[in-house]
């Protein structure tokens, strides 16, 4: 697996949560398209008067692993929080909070030092716009998708087929393994519905090789 891992707000002092010191709280990853998962790690020291127990990590989603090294820290010592993320079908830009929960010496009170992770997870084709959408009561016009290969190497589209019957679509390559056109048009727009449509493509990495867009006919909102 390769990615880039940059430490941001670098200038910024430690960061000190009961007894333990953080490097940084906020760290900022990339991933390359075909990496199935991405781990990171928060660094954090002791500097504090008491041994700090840790009690547990909490994360924000099901996609998120994490763990520290070991339990308990004694004065002086250093640890590390490392965190798996499970990329999955996310692109984009995610923000992913972890919450390491610690407790100083004999005390009974509790430490939350909130963690975050910014995951900048490149797309190998772009779809806009996320949503084609008529009014109910329209006019039944064509409407276009632009996809836009943004993968190092090219990407074609072999097939498009619709989840919802009374819609025809075509497609057009304005670019080679680059950039499509694909226009869409309900056949009429008397009740409200969702749909999509999906595009299957040869692109090599398995798990970007079909796409999905997204269509609707919705009722005009009430002013």
């Amino acid at each position: 697996m390769h990615f880039l891992l940059t430490v941001f707000f670098a200038g910024l002092p430690l960061v000190a949560s009961g007894g333990l010191t953080f490097s940084e709280r906020n760290i900022e990853l990339s991933s390359s398209p075909s990496d199935e998962k991405v781990s990171f790690v928060f660094n954090f020291s002791n500097d504090g008067e008491n041994a700090v127990h840790i009690e547990d990590v909490n994360v924000s989603c099901a996609c998120l692993s994490a763990k520290t090294d070991k339990s308990v820290y004694a004065v002086g010592d250093k640890g590390r929080l490392e965190a798996v993320f499970a990329i999955g079908s996310f692109t984009g830009l995610q923000r992913k909070a972890l919450t390491l929960v610690s407790r100083d010496g004999d005390s009974k009170e509790i430490d939350r030092t909130g963690l975050l992770a910014i995951l900048n997870i490149p797309d190998v084709i772009t779809i806009t716009p996320e949503l084609l959408q008529w009014s109910v009561g329209e006019k039944s016009e064509e409407k276009v998708f632009q996809l836009k290969v943004t993968h190092s190497k090219p990407v074609h589209i072999k097939g498009v087929t619709c989840s919802r019957e009374g819609f025809e679509f075509r497609v057009v390559e304005k670019k080679k393994g680059r950039l499509y056109e694909l226009y869409l048009k309900p056949v009429k727009t008397s009740k409200p519905m969702l749909g999509l449509l999906k595009i299957d493509t040869d692109c090599e990495i398995l798990k970007h090789r079909r796409k999905l867009a997204f269509f609707s006919i919705a009722r005009k909102r009430r002013s």
